[in-house]
């Protein structure tokens, strides 16, 4: 269940202008276009650039409460619902509520751009993410709501994406494989087509669950499992085969899905 709306008191000064036109998300001024873009996972909300006027912050799902600049103040400037809003009409599912009541009520309250998967009239800002054409024009691999992140900034051009918090392989079954190869793979692509990727923060949780981690390690820091692996595979030999077998035998003890 998703926690009830709390209020926030407005939206931060520093929210993009952006407008929907012809079933797109743009720029009131295109000359006030930014070049960096944030995206977080639910452990990297604090690491957000809410401050800095030069960033689109994005968010997703039911981080509303989250989402805020030092003042409370809503700090998106779009947002991602890449779920059904309405149930599937066939397969064992059908009829069953995908989304709960306060899901829906953000949907139609959401004051900034949102991205559904279908129409939503309820709400003006409301705008549905071309997956069929991403697909087409990159690869048909979305697992995730930050593999369609992804790809909205790499088809915007944006020169840097900054990432917050994705600590998909500490997370469920599901997080730590399908969803965590997908977005490392969807990052790739974005530092193969030149953008910058910029990981935040540096020092993964993983730290806390694996102690001996570091030893031997070619990085100062102990980051988050994206776009790297902790050690060189067959250079360190033991420490890397030895942390595989330990951070994989963990996953039994994890629930497939949220």
């Amino acid at each position: 269940m998703s926690p009830p709306i709390r209020p926030f008191n407005g939206l931060s000064p520093l929210v993009a202008d952006l407008v929907i036109e012809g079933g797109r998300v743009v720029y009131r001024d295109e000359r006030k276009r930014r070049r960096k873009v944030a995206i977080c996972g639910s452990t990297g909300v604090l690491q957000m650039p809410v401050d800095d006027p030069s960033v689109e912050c994005w968010y997703l799902n039911n981080f509303y409460n989250m989402a805020r600049d030092s003042q409370g103040r809503l700090a998106a400037s779009r947002w991602f619902e890449q779920h059904q809003i309405t149930p599937d009409d066939d397969g064992p599912h059908r009829g069953e509520a995908i989304q709960d009541a306060n899901d829906l009520a953000w949907l139609r309250e959401c004051p900034v751009p949102i991205y559904t998967t279908e129409p939503f009239p309820e709400n003006p800002n409301a705008v549905v993410w071309p997956v069929e054409r991403m697909a087409a024009k990159y690869r048909n691999y979305f697992t995730c709501s930050f593999a369609y992140q992804i790809a909205q900034a790499i088809d915007e051009g944006f020169e840097e994406l900054i990432v917050c918090g994705l600590e998909l392989l500490l997370g469920t079954k599901r997080e730590a494989t399908v969803e965590s190869s997908c977005t490392n793979w969807w990052l790739g692509l974005a530092e193969g087509r030149g953008m910058r990727v910029t990981i935040r923060p540096k020092r993964s949780a993983l730290a806390a669950v694996t102690p001996w981690l570091g030893r031997s390690m070619h990085v100062d820091e102990i980051p988050q499992f994206l776009l790297r692996h902790p050690y060189w595979y067959g250079h360190d030999y033991w420490l890397e085969a030895d942390f595989v077998k330990d951070f994989v035998s963990r996953w039994d003890e994890r629930k497939v899905a949220v």
